[in-house]
């Protein structure tokens, strides 16, 4: 099952606007996505959620007011959390699918992401985005950023690899969270799809990746701490 593979483009082709017991298939080079433009609003603004990754809620603490412009493409988050607080993205998903097996694997990384973010900051508060939401409005958001590459296969491979970010418009670093990786680059600019710096090496079910989540845990933990403001 080993091969390279960067996944780029085919999150490019497949979200324009960013930014299961099968072997995988086989490994195919691509090229570059683009971070998300503004588009005609689709969707109105929704509020944060706290332990929910389906459904809107109100978090704890002071909400968020909703601060993408109305023009904003849909992946663009309606809320930058809080000062000292976490929010927690949808994953970004290549090839997007509403497959509702690769569905339940996106919602099973967002809901360790969350739990990970409480385990490293206990007491912060903890936003956790509904779907489409993976991204900051350029001005950057208040709070500290956890989200997720999840790139899947036809035949049923799943690669994961966590994307920590600071306040603000604070770099993300890429953590290798499930199958093995090679990373270009460990820091990504704000903003940039990070796709581009991740070759995959070995590939893990996709149906084993609730599974999985927890044996490379303690370096999404880490990292997590690294990158959290003051409190």
């Amino acid at each position: 099952m080993r091969h390279t593979l960067i996944f780029a483009a085919l999150f490019a082709s497949a979200c324009a606007t960013s930014s299961n017991s099968a072997a995988p298939a086989t490994a195919t080079v691509l090229a570059s996505a683009t971070p998300p433009t503004a588009t005609p609003a689709t969707t109105p603004p929704s509020t944060a959620t706290t332990g929910s990754t389906t459904a809107p809620s109100t978090a704890t603490g002071t909400a968020s007011l909703p601060s993408a412009n109305v023009g904003d493409a849909p992946e663009i988050s309606r809320s930058v959390g809080v000062r000292g607080g976490v929010v927690v993205f949808w994953p970004r998903v290549a090839p997007r699918s509403d497959d509702p097996a690769i569905r339940a694997v996106a919602t099973a990384v967002q809901q360790r992401m969350q739990q990970l973010a409480e385990r490293a900051l206990p007491g912060r508060r903890v936003e956790v985005r509904p779907e489409p939401e993976r991204v900051c409005p350029r001005a950057g958001c208040d709070a500290m950023t956890l989200g997720a590459s999840l790139y899947h296969t036809p035949a049923g491979g799943c690669v994961v690899v966590a994307l920590v970010s600071g306040a603000g418009q604070s770099p993300q670093r890429l953590v290798p969270w499930v199958g093995s990786v090679d990373l270009r680059e460990a820091v990504v600019p704000f903003r940039e799809p990070p796709e581009a710096r991740i070759v995959s090496r070995d590939m893990a079910r996709c149906a084993d990746v609730a599974g999985l989540l927890a044996n490379n845990e303690a370096a999404v933990v880490e990292a997590i701490r690294t990158a959290a403001p003051p409190f």
